[in-house]
């Protein structure tokens, strides 16, 4: 009689401190689950965060030493114990198991879920009742930041439960349940702040619990996989290969095994070791023979990845287009969504300039710049779009507007010149010219000096002088000596001294040949 009398205390104190959400007959109601151990500098964050959305929220305890449960009560969490035993999922169900509302959203005690979302994740639970739903999660981990797709609201409903005990997963269980998976745009933010000396902790633990796992379920594909995973985060590459080319065999025995999903993470962890040791060809030749489904998005993807790592911009081309050109939300894993699109629109924007599908290139860039707005190679890229499409003009209003955005940055301005030359705006390139510093001189500045000199007094032989400057001198690997010597003679054969002062100067310094040259400005590679 007292405990249940200690239960009803707890609730009544729960309804008195939180910021309970209104509830009408239709809105389904929410449970937030929760695992924790001495979390008491993170968990008033995260607690906080929910207040408003949570119907009731469930602590669980596996063995903190610090003010982490004082501080759950203090939010008005129901707060249980589990003696930890190495074991995820079993801590993840206690908390599922005290569980009283229709759905279920499980965090970690260094999340946040941002007073914004809250509405979404509402407008999700009433507009596709019964579904579950993969929330955007935006890792903060040592100042880098990335965003993946992680299933973390379901309905609360008998059997569904985590499994693993390590990398514990509850999406096997929603599937066989026959619950439709939604993607909520809802976005909750997971702050790490771990040392190297913790995450090679947390790989230890973990690798201990999983060979543990595996002396009982040798047949246990999963836990192979994380097992080489987490050999590959100790940097135990060799050891990470085995345990992956065991699973390639399983597979390639086994066609209901080949064409699942855990096969293709597998050859996608294969071909991430063999591009960290910089082997994208090897990639690419471990892939084709694999022979996997054709009509695999992430395959697709990943190809063109690597062929356009190896500059087969060709093969970049045909293989990334095909994937821009289906559904684009639907078209890659849910691991690293964004991330995905970033390299797919950089790698099949540049790989189609190469093709000369300046259509494409253009929606990439411009794609870029409005999901990165602060980086300016984005507007570059987009410059040369324009400029190799013919549209100086267009090119030229970018630069502009890049240069308002940034600032007048040395690549921008220099840009701005060689587009006013290109346009035959001599007016306008003679301007820029004189705003550019002479310590910002580079090839590209000296040539288009030259150049504009040339169209001024409209001597001969321009076209053939651009060519020869472009494609000879003023590629680092040429040498400099032998061309310096071409251009000469063409100069005195047009005999402009006023031409032949400035190209002169320019070379010399190039060539170190100046004593009084201009120290260089480190600005210059902005």
């Amino acid at each position: 009689m007292k405990k249940k009398n200690k239960k009803n205390k707890n609730r009544h104190f729960y309804k008195e401190k939180t910021d309970k959400p209104i509830q009408t007959p239709d809105t389904p109601t929410l449970s937030v689950c929760m695992i924790v151990k001495n979390e008491e500098e993170n968990l008033p964050r995260v607690l906080s965060s929910i207040q408003g959305l949570a119907d009731e929220i469930i602590v669980v305890d596996t063995g903190s030493t610090d003010r982490t449960v004082e501080i759950a009560r203090s939010f008005g969490a129901k707060v249980y114990f589990f003696e930890w035993c190495d074991d995820f999922s079993a801590a993840r169900n206690e908390s599922l198991r005290h569980a009283t509302c229709d759905y279920i959203m499980w965090l970690d005690g260094d999340d946040e879920v941002p007073k914004p979302e809250h509405e979404i994740i509402k407008r999700d639970l009433l507009l596709k009742r019964g579904n579950a739903f993969y929330l955007h999660l935006k890792n903060s981990m040592n100042g880098v930041e990335d965003i993946s797709l992680q299933l973390r609201i379901f309905p609360n409903k008998k059997g569904i439960r985590f499994s693993g005990r390590v990398h514990e997963q509850i999406i096997r269980a929603v599937a066989m349940a026959g619950i439709k998976i939604s993607i909520s745009e809802a976005t909750i933010i997971h702050h790490g702040y771990y040392s190297n000396e913790e995450v090679l902790k947390k790989l230890n633990r973990n690798i201990k619990i999983l060979r543990e796992e595996l002396e009982k379920d040798p047949d246990n594909n999963n836990t192979m996989f994380f097992i080489a995973r987490t050999l590959r985060g100790l940097n135990k590459i060799d050891e990470a290969n085995h345990y992956l080319d065991r699973l390639i065999e399983i597979g390639e025995k086994n066609e209901k095994i080949k064409f699942t999903d855990m096969y293709g993470m597998v050859a996608l962890e294969k071909v991430s070791i063999l591009c960290s040791k910089n082997e994208i060809k090897e990639a690419i030749s471990f892939l084709e023979q694999m022979k996997m489904p054709q009509g695999d998005n992430v395959l697709i993807f990943t190809f063109g990845e690597l062929y356009y790592k190896t500059g087969d911009y060709d093969n970049a081309y045909k293989y990334l287009k095909v994937i821009r050109d289906e559904t684009f939300n639907n078209c890659l894993t849910p691991v690293n969504p964004q991330s995905c699109k970033k390299v797919l629109n950089t790698c099949l924007g540049i790989s189609s300039l190469f093709a000369k599908d300046y259509d494409t290139a253009r929606e990439c860039f411009n794609y870029l710049i409005n999901t990165e707005p602060d980086n300016v190679e984005n507007y570059h890229y987009l410059i040369l779009c324009e400029e190799k499409a013919g549209k100086i003009d267009m090119a030229l209003q970018i630069c502009s507007s890049a240069i308002v955005r940034f600032g007048r940055l040395p690549s921008l301005i220099k840009k701005q010149f060689l587009l006013f030359i290109e346009k035959n705006d001599i007016d306008g390139a003679i301007h820029e010219l004189n705003l550019i510093e002479e310590s910002l001189y580079d090839r590209e500045v000296i040539a288009g000096g030259f150049l504009i000199n040339c169209l001024v007094l409209n001597l001969n032989g321009i076209n053939h002088f651009y060519r020869l400057l472009f494609n000879n001198l003023f590629i680092p690997e040429k040498p400099f000596p032998e061309d310096y010597q071409k251009i000469m003679d063409i100069l005195k054969k047009l005999n402009e001294n006023k031409a032949l002062s400035l190209f002169e100067r320019g070379i010399k310094h190039l060539l170190g040949l100046d004593a009084n040259k201009p120290k260089e400005n480190p600005a210059i590679k902005a």
